[in-house]
C-alpha cells in the first residue's frame, strides 16, 4: 500500500502575507560579526546523514529564527500540568541538560550523540545547567539513596520588559531556595503531574544544607527515576510568582532563566521569544567558544496546523525548519529546494509504538495469541510496499537509538543478522508466517479467530497504517475494529488504562533505565500493567549498578527486553524514517532535537548568517 500526499505547490498569497508581516524581526542591539561567512554547497536529500565538516564560519549575533511546531494541547503552559511544557523550554531551566559540545555541533563536537532522543540517564552526556555539578551515588549504602546538587552562582531571573510578574522577581539572583521551592512543588499534591506519574517519589526529602547546595533522598528503587525529573525534568521557577499568582499557566507569568523571554502567544499561531540580554551560559565549543549565548535576536514559532501549508512555508523561506518530514516529502523537497539540507533523524516516525494488549484477560492471556499476532503480519511487506523501503521495525519492548546498541537485541542494521544469544523464538516473531499463526491460535481454542479492537489516534496515518494490520489479521481470522480517538479523548483512555482490547501505545525509544512500558506503575505507561518477577528481580539489579558500572546496567536491560520480547507482550509497529529540513543559514545546527529530557531546543546554540540568507534572496 502507498500513501498519497497531497501537494500543493504555491501557497494562498494572503497566507504569505500575513506569515511575511508576522516575522517582521525585533530591533535588538548585537555585536557585529568578525568575519564574513563563506557560502555553503547546494545539499541534496539523501538515506543516511553525512558527516558535518567544520566551517571557519565566525558566529553573529542578530536575527530571527522561525521554526514550525505544532504543540497540540496548548492548555500545557505550565509543569503543573505536564512535565513536557513546550513553551517553557526557551524560558526556563533544569539544574542538568544535555552537553551541546558532545553532539554533531555544527562539526566542532564529539559526536558522541545525535541528540535526538531524551537522552535520560546518559549522565556522561551531561552537563550542569542551573546545578554547576551534581554528586549521584555510585552503590548501595544506607537507607536512602542521596542526589545532591550544587547550585551555579551568579545566575538572575530575566527581567522581561512590561511584565508585571517580572517586576516582582526583580532580576534577583537565583538561590538553592528556588530550587528546593520547585522539586518540592511538584511533588507536592495530584494537582502537579510527577505526583500523579511518578509516586515513588512523593516521599522524597528535598532540603539545602548549605547557601549553595541542594540534597534530596530518594528510595534506592527510585533512584533512577529521581536522577531523572530532579535532574533533567522539573524547570526551576521563582516562588513569589506561583505565591502571587498561583502558577505560570497564563504565559505573561513567565519569569525565568533561560536564554529566551515569551513576549507573545497567541493559541493556534504564533509564539514569540526575545533573547535574554543577561543569559549566563557560554558557547562551549567551534569559533565562538566562549561568546555569550544566544546569539539570536528572536525565535518564532508557527503553528501551522495544515501539512501542504506547512512545507510551502519552508519552500518560500517564510520558515527556517521543519522536522518530521516523510520520505515522499524529502523527496519533493530535495527535486523542488535544491538549496534546503533534508537529512533523516535517528528516530523513527509513525508507526514506532508497540501494540498493547489485555495481557490478563482472554484471548490475550494466552502467549500463543500474542505470538499469533505476531506471526500474522508482514513487516517486511509494510516497509516494502508502504514506507518505499524507508522504514524499520521498531523491536518491542524498545527500538535502537546510537546509544543503546549494547542493550538493544534486535538485528543489525546493515547486515540483518541477529545476535548470537537471541533465541530462535524471539527471531521467529518476526518472520511472516500466517501457516504457524493460524496454528497457534487453533491450540489456543481460537480455530476460526477472534473479534477485537483497538483505540489509536484519530490521523490519517494511523488509519492508514492500522488499516494494513486490519487486513494482515484478517487473513488468519482476526476480526480488527480499528477506533479512531481525538487526542484529548486517546489520552484519557491512555492514562486511565481503560482500553477494552488494545491501544497503540506500548513502547518507544524514550528513558531506557526505566523501562516504564514493562513494569512499574506508572499511569499510562505500562499500558498492559506487566508484573512479571524475572523483569522486576532483574530491575533491582540494575538499579544498584547503575551508576557505578553502566556496561554491567546495560546487560541487564538487554536481559529484560529479551524476557518481554519471549513474552510477546507487546506487538511492535514499524516504523517510517523521517527527516528534518532547514534552510543552509542556519548555522552550527546539524539536526539536534532534544538535550536531557526537557531541554527540546537547540535555539541558543544556533545563529542565523544574514549575509548568506540574503545572497540566496531571502
Amino acid at each position: 500500500m502507498k500513501r498519497g500526499i497531497i501537494w500543493l505547490i504555491v501557497s494562498s498569497l494572503l497566507l504569505v502575507s500575513l506569515m511575511i508581516a508576522a516575522c517582521s524581526p525585533a530591533v535588538v542591539e548585537k555585536p557585529e560579526a568578525t568575519e564574513e561567512p563563506e557560502v555553503v554547497e547546494e545539499p541534496k536529500a539523501t538515506e543516511e546523514p553525512e558527516v558535518m565538516e567544520p566551517t571557519s564560519d565566525e558566529p553573529q549575533y542578530g536575527g530571527v529564527l522561525k521554526l514550525f511546531y505544532w504543540l497540540g494541547r496548548q492548555e500545557r503552559l505550565d509543569q503543573t500540568v505536564h512535565i513536557v511544557i513546550p513553551p517553557m523550554q526557551n524560558t526556563h531551566e533544569t539544574l542538568l541538560s544535555g552537553d551541546w559540545s558532545k553532539g554533531p555541533a555544527g562539526g566542532y563536537g564529539t559526536n558522541e550523540t545525535p541528540w535526538e532522543d531524551r537522552m535520560e540517564g546518559f549522565w556522561y552526556l551531561y552537563t550542569g545547567a542551573l546545578a554547576e555539578s551534581w554528586e549521584f551515588p555510585k552503590e548501595i549504602e544506607g537507607d536512602r539513596a542521596e542526589l545532591i546538587f550544587h547550585i551555579r552562582k551568579g545566575v538572575h531571573w530575566y527581567l522581561k520588559p512590561g511584565s508585571e510578574a517580572s517586576r516582582l522577581v526583580g532580576g534577583r539572583e537565583m538561590t538553592a531556595d528556588d530550587v528546593v521551592f520547585s522539586l518540592k512543588q511538584s511533588i507536592s499534591g495530584s494537582r502537579f503531574y510527577v505526583y500523579r506519574s511518578n509516586p515513588e517519589l512523593r516521599n522524597a526529602e528535598i532540603a539545602s544544607p548549605s547557601p549553595w547546595t541542594v540534597e534530596v533522598a530518594v528510595d534506592w528503587d527510585a533512584l533512577s527515576t529521581g536522577e531523572a525529573r530532579f535532574g533533567t525534568g522539573i524547570f526551576i521557577v521563582p516562588p513569589e510568582v506561583y505565591e502571587e499568582y498561583g502558577d505560570m499557566t497564563n504565559w505573561r507569568n513567565y519569569v525565568g532563566t533561560g536564554p529566551f523571554m515569551l513576549t507573545d502567544f497567541l493559541p493556534d499561531s504564533t509564539m514569540t521569544y526575545i533573547r535574554n540580554p543577561n543569559y549566563w551560559d557560554k558557547d562551549p565549543v567551534g569559533p565562538g567558544k566562549g561568546n555569550q549565548l544566544p546569539y539570536l535576536d528572536e525565535v518564532k514559532y508557527f503553528m501551522i496546523p495544515d501539512r501542504s501549508t506547512q512545507l510551502a512555508a519552508l519552500r518560500t523561506a517564510k520558515i527556517d525548519w521543519i522536522d518530521s518530514v516523510n520520505a515522499e516529502e524529502a523527496d519533493i523537497l530535495g527535486k523542488t529546494s535544491h538549496e534546503l539540507i533534508v537529512e533523516p533523524e535517528v528516530m523513527l516516525g509513525e508507526g514506532d509504538f508497540a501494540i498493547s494488549t489485555k495481557i490478563h484477560e482472554t484471548p490475550f492471556n494466552d502467549i500463543r495469541v500474542r505470538r499469533a499476532l505476531y506471526m500474522a503480519i508482514d513487516y517486511e511487506a509494510i516497509m516494502r510496499d508502504y514506507y518505499g523501503g524507508r522504514g524499520r521495525v521498531a523491536y518491542y519492548p524498545f527500538h535502537r537509538i546510537i546509544e543503546t546498541t549494547d542493550a538493544w537485541f534486535g538485528p543489525d542494521p546493515e547486515t540483518g543478522e541477529w545476535p548470537s544469544d537471541v533465541p530462535e523464538s524471539v527471531k521467529e516473531l518476526y518472520t511472516y508466517n500466517p501457516e504457524k499463526a493460524k496454528q497457534l491460535l487453533a491450540e489456543a481454542g481460537y480455530p476460526e479467530g477472534f473479534k477485537t479492537n483497538i483505540i489509536i489516534e484519530n490521523t490519517s496515518s494511523e488509519i492508514d497504517y492500522f488499516s494494513i494490520i486490519k487486513n494482515m489479521w484478517a487473513k488468519v481470522g482476526i476480526d480488527l475494529e480499528l477506533r479512531p480517538t481525538e487526542g484529548a479523548a486517546f489520552d484519557r483512555v491512555k492514562y486511565a488504562m481503560t482500553a477494552d482490547q488494545m491501544i497503540d501505545y506500548g513502547a518507544g525509544s524514550g528513558p531506557l533505565y526505566r523501562l516504564y512500558s514493562i513494569r512499574g506503575d506508572a499511569p499510562g505507561e505500562n499500558q498492559m500493567q506487566i508484573d512479571d518477577p524475572v523483569i522486576n528481580e532483574l530491575y533491582g539489579q540494575m538499579e544498584a549498578v547503575l551508576l557505578s558500572d553502566q556496561a554491567a546496567a546495560n546487560k541487564l536491560v538487554r536481559q529484560m527486553l529479551l524476557r518481554a520480547a519471549e513474552q510477546a507482550y507487546g506487538i511492535p509497529g514499524v516504523g517510517q524514517l523521517s527527516y528534518r529540513a532547514w534552510w543552509p543559514w542556519l548555522k552550527n545546527y546539524s539536526g539536534e532535537l532534544y538535550l536531557g529530557f526537557n531541554t527540546r531546543h537547540f535555539n541558543k546554540w544556533v545563529w542565523i548568517d544574514q549575509k548568506l540568507k540574503k545572497q540566496m534572496g531571502y
